[in-house]
């Protein structure tokens, strides 16, 4: 029949323009007009976003009568930060300076306020938010908390709270005391003793050895204000550090004495590995001690602005980015879930379950990822505007491949199954509404345009134009020109064979028509025959290859989502291992300092506790391997 003939060599002429198309199709090249079209896209990464950085500290906890809660403005502002964050905490007796050294570090004069009486300044905890001076990519949060000892408060719980509340939140705690080390200030720091009665690692385990709580735990600088005596062992001066390790070693005995010399030095060893101290010379004269925060260095003693100089280099080039489980980065969005979630738990237990907390920080932290991702995805989309499904498939590769790299980067990755399957299944979800709309829109275009170029032909056939000998041959020729331009036009259009197809269904029975009124079999219409009867094996090998590129598609998503999978887990892999050999040499050198000090059975301690972590550190491999596996699992059943 005659109109099969035109439907084929309707479907023929706009597959030969396309074949180049197919022949690229799959492969990672773009084509040309897909190369501007993605460029218009503009596919980045991450949308950024300009954190809220502060010229003034705010008010982060509050501290009500031992009532703790959290100030809301500052969470907006935390939750701005979309980069890791550096978090530094300084605690320590009240009216012994902590804001003025956090105000240097932050390089300003009134970040936080100062007081210059013997009334305590400092309520709850405060915080700072600045651009990180050394890490472009990090933000540093400065956290001043209340001082210990206050009178006015009389309650050590309250002390307590802020000072574990402290220590969970940074990655380096600063405790600040004046005067010289000696036991009296050590005693000030009881608190650390008595950190595993307010703090519970898991659930299921309400007595955790005291090197258990080292994951979890800052590095810990020591800052002595005010020095008036030079640091001395046995009449010979020496660094800060020294000192310190000194003042830190136990003595021999068993009696009660003894035991209570002992405790908060054992406790600072178990829970703090790394450990620092600097020591400060009064900054300036007592009369101008009112004036602190307006005074320029050359105003101060040297040998505080030198002190100082090395003390903030220590800062900002060994404070570590804030972790969870020794992997996971902190960003502000997810230390405002970390705040929450210790406040509640403290709120209501009046003890931090770690575990709890840390499962709500993921839960968060993997819907914030999730969302982040799938955003990406939406606006990438949103933007395109091509008729072409080469183009589209070529832009909802690289929109995943990126979009999985955010989910990846920012989630908890070992409870991340549930958050990753719903990144494929509403990824896929948007590209079918997506192609959806893109053939309704192609379609109403292409309709438009027929309905254009028909209106000769059907001005002719109502004249009576081709109901002539020869009229047959005439009709056709005009019926390919209508072809001919409506293929120029839509070469992109998706929904280009569907109206063509429909188009010469309406002029099917006029066609037969035309060719009975006309006697005289053209010659033309013979060579239309043979080249339809050529070409129709082509238009079968295009048919199949459209269906390959989709399954290709398919494919492409499932072997991405492995890959980086892969790649994601091989990192974190490498990260925890790292994580546990850092402690385990921190063991490692606590043990020899025992051993030195003669204390056998506190180094055989840390030899067990520095096997435990070299077990843990050769472990991390298969753990990481077993998570991999699992969310192979949760891929391949979502792909089959």
């Amino acid at each position: 029949m005659m109109s099969r003939s035109i439907v084929s060599l309707i479907f023929v002429m706009l597959l030969v323009r396309l074949s180049s198309a197919f022949q690229q199709y799959g492969e990672d090249s773009q084509h040309p007009w897909c190369s501007n079209t993605l460029m218009s896209c503009d596919v980045s990464e991450e949308e950024k976003v300009d954190p809220i950085f502060m010229q003034s500290a705010i008010e982060l906890v509050k501290n009500d009568q031992g009532n703790l809660s959290i100030n809301q403005e500052a969470l907006k502002i935390l939750s701005a930060i979309d980069m890791p964050v550096v978090v530094v905490a300084i605690a320590g007796r009240a009216r012994t300076g902590k804001s003025y050294l956090l105000n240097r570090l932050a390089g300003k004069r009134k970040g936080f306020s100062l007081g210059s009486t013997i009334q305590s300044h400092t309520r709850g905890i405060w915080m700072l938010c600045l651009p990180h001076p050394k890490k472009t990519d990090h933000a540093l949060i400065l956290l001043d908390t209340e001082g210990f000892g206050d009178p006015e408060k009389g309650d050590n719980e309250n002390d307590n709270s802020i000072f574990t509340l402290s220590i969970l939140l940074s990655s380096v705690f600063i405790y600040n005391s004046r005067g010289n080390l000696d036991q009296s200030e050590l005693e000030y720091l009881h608190f650390v003793s008595e950190l595993t009665k307010h703090i519970q690692l898991t659930k299921s385990k309400k007595n955790n050895e005291e090197w258990e709580y080292i994951d979890f735990f800052p590095d810990f600088v020591w800052v002595v204000r005010d020095l008036t005596l030079e640091m001395t062992i046995n009449e010979e001066i020496v660094s800060a550090d020294e000192y310190l390790e000194h003042i830190l070693k136990l003595k021999n005995g068993t009696n009660e004495k003894t035991e209570k010399f002992n405790t908060v030095r054992r406790s600072i060893r178990d829970y703090f590995p790394k450990r620092k101290c600097f020591g400060f010379v009064c900054p300036t004269t007592r009369f101008k001690l009112k004036l602190l925060d307006d005074l320029l260095d050359e105003e101060l003693d040297p040998e505080f602005v030198e002190e100082f100089e090395l003390f903030s280099h220590y800062i900002y080039e060994e404070a570590k980015t804030k972790k969870v489980e020794g992997v996971h980065k902190v960003t502000g969005r997810t230390f405002v879930s970390l705040i929450e979630s210790y406040i509640a738990e403290l709120n209501s237990t009046q003890k931090f379950c770690v575990e709890s907390a840390v499962t709500q920080v993921a839960e968060k932290a993997n819907l914030a990822a999730l969302e982040k991702s799938l955003d990406f995805y939406r606006k990438g989309l949103e933007k395109f505007s091509s008729s072409s499904i080469d183009d589209l498939t070529d832009l909802q590769k690289q929109l995943y491949r990126r979009a999985l790299k955010i989910f990846l980067k920012n989630s908890f990755l070992k409870d991340s199954q549930e958050y990753l399957v719903k990144l494929m299944m509403t990824t896929k979800k948007y590209n079918e509404e997506k192609l959806k709309k893109m053939h309704e829109t192609s379609l109403e275009r292409c309709t438009v345009l027929i309905k254009d170029l028909k209106k000769d032909l059907i001005n002719n056939l109502k004249s009576g134009k081709y109901s002539r000998p020869g009229g047959y041959a005439e009709y056709m020729t005009d019926l390919q020109s209508i072809i001919t331009d409506f293929t120029a036009d839509t070469e992109e259009e998706v929904q280009a064979i569907t109206v063509l197809k429909s188009f010469t269904e309406e002029m099917n029975v006029i066609s037969e028509t035309i060719k009975n009124t006309d006697n005289i079999l053209s010659e033309k219409e013979n060579k239309i025959n043979d080249f339809l009867a050529q070409q129709r094996k082509i238009l079968e090998e295009k048919e199949a290859m459209q269906t390959k590129a989709t399954s290709m598609e398919k494919e492409y998503r499932m072997d991405e989502t492995l890959g980086q999978l892969e790649d994601a887990c091989q990192i974190q892999k490498t990260q925890i291992g790292e994580h546990y050999e850092f402690i385990r040499m921190k063991q490692e050198d606590e043990k020899d300092r025992y051993k030195e000090e003669g204390r056998e059975e506190e180094a055989h301690k840390k030899e067990e506790e520095e096997k435990f972590y070299r077990k843990k550190r050769d472990e991390s491999s298969s753990s990481y391997s077993s998570i991999f596996w699992r969310l192979v699992k949760y891929v391949l059943s979502f792909f089959s």
